[in-house]
């Protein structure tokens, strides 16, 4: 079980995306991407490889909101 302690926001985008979407990075470990749709909707995506990851709910929130907010500043 590993549990996030440390993470930063990498910024990303995608060729095919109208808006960049922003990684969520635990040490080496991306642990999610958020960003909005071409359509408008915010959309979440968790890494595959957080098998075993463990978010406290609060943390979990606090950086859904994080992530958010770099997506709304860069519509």
């Amino acid at each position: 079980m590993k549990i996030v302690k440390k993470h930063r926001w990498r910024k990303a985008t995608d060729i095919n995306r109208e808006y960049a979407f922003f990684e969520l990075i635990d040490g080496e470990t991306p642990i999610f991407d958020i960003g909005f749709t071409d359509e408008g909707v915010l959309e979440v995506s968790f890494n595959p490889n957080i098998d075993g990851m463990v978010i406290a709910w609060d943390q979990l929130l606090l950086m859904l909101n994080e992530g958010k907010s770099l997506a709304e500043g860069d519509r």
